[in-house]
């Protein structure tokens, strides 16, 4: 027996010796949750960006346009320069595709909306799904530019 399968077994036969039985399911992230997890350490959990690194969302021209765009960029990642308010940023968006669900994206947008664009329409696990399909064969990382 491996030492990872000895280690695995000596766990399962510990969480058998608890007194009391799990009886319920964690409850499951919030958008809020995942955006303070894969988000604020470069957006910032107020939503203010990093200086010439990356951009504010909190006032984020994007959020007056279509969700499409952003569900695009949290799926593809975006590299290269952008302005903002005059301001230039240089950093990497990681793309969440691989990282992040359907439902989990749209539950970080209308979080997003939530706080810094009330009444936005709100984002759905449908309209999610049918945007990755359509970016399914585009390349990670596009430039600003080049998701126009």
């Amino acid at each position: 027996m491996s030492r990872w399968a000895r280690a695995a077994y000596f766990c399962l036969l510990l969480s058998a010796c608890t007194e009391e039985p799990l009886t319920s399911i964690p409850a499951p992230l919030t958008g809020r949750d995942i955006y303070l997890a894969k988000c604020a350490a470069c957006h910032q959990p107020d939503g203010n960006g990093i200086p010439n690194i990356c951009p504010p969302l909190s006032t984020s021209p994007r959020l007056d346009g279509t969700s499409d765009e952003i569900i695009r960029i949290i799926l593809l990642g975006m590299k290269g320069s952008i302005v903002r308010e005059g301001k230039t940023y240089s950093g990497i968006m990681p793309a969440w595709r691989f990282d992040l669900g359907d439902v989990q994206i749209a539950a970080v947008v209308n979080d997003v909306y939530s706080r810094w664009k009330p009444g936005s329409p709100e984002v759905t696990e449908e309209q999610v799904r049918r945007i990755r399909d359509e970016t399914a064969k585009k390349k990670l990382f596009p430039t600003e530019a080049e998701l126009r």
